[in-house]
């Protein structure tokens, strides 16, 4: 795969939108400051909101800047193995899947998906989240998360159909929702009130 292309499948380095929101942060508050030296009421208003706004784009930043390592090990990886993904995920990291080949990628850790031993899905209110055991210890190689549990599932389901393409055999799937748990106890914590 060109390297073009490669920068195509993943988007931009997330590191250069990180500091370019850290920037819009410091602008943003000397912007205020001399606002209010040139008209004190609505420059006491944009002062007021800077905080906000730059904690905001912080916090913003520092996420991009913080996917900038699993980006480039995942972009030379796709590379050293020659990868051509036929199903790819960029929403919470990079998820590639080379189901013709029998590889996958998750924030620059790879392997076959022959080697996978178990998948394991696990839902609550914050996240969603497909854990891949290449072994049986009880540590997963890699994990993903999704936007919803469908997705999630729908990723697992993948993964079951390129491993029975490559073994003949099933894969291992486990699926955890601790909403309908979290649910429960509320419930019960509310008819006892």
């Amino acid at each position: 795969m060109s390297p073009f292309a490669i920068g195509r499948l993943l988007g931009p380095p997330p590191l250069f939108r990180g500091l370019f929101r850290w920037s819009l942060a410091v602008l943003f508050a000397f912007g205020a400051w001399h606002l209010y030296l040139w008209s004190p009421m609505p420059g006491l208003v944009a002062i007021g909101v800077t905080p906000v706004i730059a904690i905001f784009l912080f916090f913003r930043g520092l996420n991009l800047v913080a996917r900038t390592a699993p980006y480039w090990k995942t972009r030379s990886l796709v590379r050293r193995l020659g990868l051509s993904p036929t199903w790819w995920d960029t929403g919470a990291g990079y998820l590639l899947m080379d189901e013709t080949r029998g590889l996958w990628i998750v924030n620059g850790t790879g392997g076959n998906i022959v080697d996978i031993r178990r998948l394991h899905g696990r839902s609550d209110w914050q996240g969603h989240r497909l854990e891949i055991h290449m072994n049986d210890e009880r540590k997963p190689a890699a994990f993903y998360g999704f936007g919803s549990a469908e997705d999630l599932r729908d990723a697992a389901e993948r993964f079951g159909r390129a491993y029975a393409g490559h073994t003949g055999k099933t894969l291992d799937m486990t699926f955890e929702d601790l909403r309908a748990e979290e649910d429960a106890e509320e419930k019960n914590a509310s008819k006892r009130c």
